[in-house]
């Protein structure tokens, strides 16, 4: 009875060695804006024989039109990495909005899932002035700083994020409006260049035209 139960202490005892080994990245899900970049850690995962036998792991990406990966993990055992500049930097370089996966070579599984938001295109919202008289017209103009290509102006009436109460939607920077209901009111713009998204808000003072005391 006593030779079996030491048998069973030592496969448990010896059990996590001769796991699943294999790469690892971390961490397994990270969100980047396109055009940013991010740097991952790649290592051996223990398991089975990692302990005594030397590993190199390539890391690459399913999708490289999304996010480009390059980096690579090696050493000769799990506790021991190879003392070379890099080993387990994964770097990782967003391209376009979108999901890719960082895989190994030769290994089929998805190491992490990498989520690519859209790129931030600044916006400006410029105005002739931020305080009207009620039936004045005001002119309003969406710029985006240093950017030459055509993008999508969306123009709505309200707080920023509310598509309840849209204007327009053209390649037109430029918007008119008329200053009625007296009080602030709120007009923001959302610009739209392929993957590449942003917006912005201005407020806008309505006030009455004070009336002349009537002559005696």
């Amino acid at each position: 009875m006593r030779t079996i139960l030491r048998a069973l202490l030592i496969i448990v005892a010896t059990a996590p060695l001769f796991g699943q080994a294999g790469p690892v990245v971390s961490p397994k899900e990270p969100t980047i804006r396109a055009g940013d970049s991010a740097l991952l850690l790649g290592y051996q995962h223990p398991g089975g024989f990692s302990g005594g036998y030397p590993y190199h792991y390539e890391f690459v990406s399913d999708a490289p039109g999304i996010a480009t990966v390059h980096g690579f993990a090696s050493g000769s055992s799990f506790t021991q990495r190879d003392e070379i500049p890099g080993n387990g930097d994964v770097h990782v370089t967003a391209i376009s909005a979108g999901v890719a996966h960082i895989r190994a070579n030769g290994f089929i599984s998805d190491l992490a899932t990498i989520t690519i938001l859209p790129q931030i295109l600044p916006v400006e919202i410029h105005a002739e002035a931020s305080r009207v008289l009620s039936g004045q017209q005001i002119r309003l103009t969406a710029v985006v700083p240093g950017y030459d290509e055509t993008a999508t102006f969306s123009w709505y009436r309200g707080r920023i994020g509310d598509t309840t109460r849209a204007i327009r939607a053209s390649s037109d920077p430029h918007l008119s409006l008329i200053g009625s209901d007296a009080g602030i009111s709120y007009i923001w713009v959302q610009a739209l260049a392929g993957s590449k998204a942003s917006a912005s808000e201005i407020s806008i003072e309505v006030v009455q035209p004070r009336r002349r005391a009537a002559a005696h």
